[in-house]
């Protein structure tokens, strides 16, 4: 009886009390249910933001919101179409698309699950590529064309540009969680997995590969990104060092062909059979990536031979009495550059090596890298109309009327034969040589 005496009490002093403080019972519940609900949605961020692994890289180059590097807009989002290893432009956000109108109509059909990161769906009515001459009008949800004023073969690899909404809101596995600028660069960014689970990454930006290999030394960052060279990183503490070739950049050799002495095909191929050959590393022999879908293995062959080169300039009487060239190169490349220098020296040809920190309007000879676009069109490089890119001031009608072609052409089977002829005639004409695949190091601290 003792024990049901006291419950009763018990229970009328509740009742008393939440008939008495029934306003403040029912405020504190529901403050405390949703700050329990706002709890179990806050952690996740706090543990991403403050207890996720974070690897922080560096990169060399100076950057914009508008204007990132690659490995940084792939994590953050997604363009139309994607490039494979071959340059081929494969699905992405699109599922699939057809060109009509002779290649200047393109239509894109969209994937019906992509997200933004604000959590809204991508539909056809949000791409905002921004291309000169091309117009785009969304059909439905997910379908979008393109119209451009003229046949445009290269378009599908130009819709690669990976796409964001305004504040770099992309639809990637990562999300910008931090910006910090300085001015109009950015000096650091911060990505988070859109998924909640898995390491943040961090990236500095460097001007030159001196400051980001600093960088690394200080601890400031644990791993850096696309170097032309390591240093004396292979000595320094527990680093690995990784070695890959990038075959989508050429360390090429170019000839200035206003240059009077370089004028002629015969002194330039003369020139090319006299570089020596350079050891370890991939030798390149044509203007479009060996890993290319158009990539044509049958061009001219300017492998080391002296005699061959002495018969060529001999042929241009008086080529070798008085004449001086000199070339320009970038440090990583002055190696290169005065082996070159001395086997033309032999020729008769005196040469000379300067040391540049950007390409000289006069130069007469240039060892240089180039890199590739995904898409074989290189009409920007060699075209006589384009005077600002086409840095040799190669002009010839048969390789323009090839540029034009394959740019023109939608069906690949067709490119490629365009693309073969397009490279058998201009390592012919050498305008340039071809040298050899650069080499890519990644710095990482074990």
């Amino acid at each position: 009886m003792t024990f049901f005496h006291r419950g009763r009490i018990f229970f009328l002093i509740v009742r008393t009390l939440a008939q008495k403080y029934t306003k403040s019972l029912a405020m504190g519940f529901i403050s405390g249910l949703f700050l329990s609900l706002m709890f179990w949605r806050i952690v996740p961020s706090v543990r991403q933001q403050w207890f996720s692994p974070v690897v922080r890289i560096g990169i060399v180059g100076e950057f914009t919101p508008a204007h990132l590097p690659p490995v940084v807009e792939q994590n953050l989002s997604g363009g139309l179409t994607r490039i494979g290893p071959d340059g081929t432009p494969l699905s992405a956000l699109s599922t699939s698309w057809t060109a009509t109108d002779s290649g200047k109509t393109f239509l894109f059909t969209l994937r019906s699950d992509a997200r933004w990161h604000s959590g809204n769906p991508v539909t056809a009515a949000d791409i905002n590529y921004n291309i000169r001459n091309v117009q785009f009008a969304p059909i439905d949800t997910h379908t979008i064309r393109a119209t451009l004023n003229a046949p445009y073969g290269p378009f599908p690899a130009v819709v690669s540009k990976p796409l964001f909404l305004t504040g770099l809101v992309g639809w990637g596995p990562y999300k910008v969680s931090s910006l910090r600028m300085h001015g109009d660069t950015i000096v650091s960014i911060r990505l988070t997995p859109v998924s909640g689970s898995g390491a943040v990454h961090e990236y500095f930006f460097y001007k030159t590969e001196a400051e980001a290999i600093l960088a690394y030394k200080l601890g400031e960052v644990s791993k850096l990104f696309d170097l032309s060279g390591i240093s004396d990183l292979n000595n320094w503490g527990e680093t690995t060092v990784l070695s890959t070739t990038n075959t989508n950049r050429i360390i090429s050799l170019f000839f200035r062909v206003t240059v009077p002495l370089l004028s002629d095909r015969s002194i330039r191929q003369g020139l090319a059979y006299a570089i020596p050959k350079i050891d370890g590393v991939e030798l390149a022999d044509s203007p479009i990536s060996k890993d290319s879908w158009a990539y044509y293995p049958k061009v001219k062959d300017y492998s080391f031979d002296l005699a061959q080169a002495k018969k060529l300039i001999g042929k241009m009487e008086g080529a070798s009495q008085s004449a001086h060239l000199t070339i320009s190169t970038f440090t990583p490349y002055l190696e290169d550059a005065e082996a070159i220098a001395a086997s033309w020296t032999s020729l008769g040809i005196v040469t000379d090596v300067k040391v540049v920190s950007s390409v000289p309007s006069d130069y007469q000879v240039l060892v240089s890298a180039q890199d590739l676009p995904p898409d074989p069109d290189q009409y920007p490089f060699w075209h006589s109309t384009q005077t600002g890119t086409n840095i040799t001031g190669y002009a010839n009608v048969k390789i323009d009327k090839f540029l034009e072609d394959g740019r023109q052409e939608v069906d690949q089977k067709k490119r490629k034969t365009i693309y073969a002829d397009f490279q058998r005639y201009l390592t012919e004409d050498v305008p340039a040589v071809f040298l050899y695949y650069a080499k890519s190091y990644t710095i990482e601290r074990r």
